[in-house]
């Protein structure tokens, strides 16, 4: 009976060898180095190791985001990286439309072309930005001035001020709120 169990078990070995299973492969893995960390695009606290068939996802530890710079999990005192979005924030925004002229009648005969009294659309950006994969910028973002746009490696990340403070798009940082210049570009 014992001299069954060494024979059975190389048989389970031999079989478990001969399935060769692929790892994940991830898109942002295209045209990077072997060994190299890349972020998740829809998650700045998730990083991908690339390395061909050992390539894997995993998250940074609570309170801190994926710096692919340093290639390290770092601290997220700045506000880089937005876990949550808000409850109630429009992911996508509609351009204002601009109202359209009517003609009322005039005494004197001729129409009158009356602009209609709904207020110009706003000269904030809307929309979000494009990201170049050639060059790192930032955007601000067109309507709350705590949260502003991340352009990484053509990678687009909305990002959160920490409390009270807002993106000050001159200074490209966070700034307390009674002092940041929100909104223009």
């Amino acid at each position: 009976m014992f001299t069954k169990v060494p024979a059975v078990l190389c048989l389970l070995l031999l079989a478990g060898a001969l399935t060769v299973s692929r790892g994940e492969e991830f898109p942002q893995c295209v045209n990077v180095e072997p060994e190299t960390f890349v972020m998740a695009v829809e998650d700045c606290a998730s990083y991908i190791y690339c390395n061909g068939e050992d390539s894997f996802r995993d998250s940074c530890p609570e309170h801190t985001y994926f710096d692919d710079k340093a290639q390290e999990c770092a601290f997220d005192d700045a506000g880089f990286c937005l876990r949550e979005a808000p409850s109630g924030m429009a992911e996508t925004l509609q351009p204002a439309e601009s109202a359209p002229e009517q003609e009322h009648p005039s005494t004197t005969g001729a129409p009158e072309t009356v602009p209609s009294t709904e207020a110009p659309a706003s000269s904030v950006p809307v929309g979000r930005p494009h990201c170049d994969a050639s060059s790192d910028s930032f955007h601000p973002h067109p309507q709350r001035c705590e949260y502003y746009y991340r352009c990484l490696s053509g990678y687009l990340t909305i990002v959160r001020c920490p409390y009270k403070y807002g993106w000050d798009s001159r200074k490209q940082q966070c700034q307390p709120l009674s002092e940041a210049q929100c909104y223009s570009l």
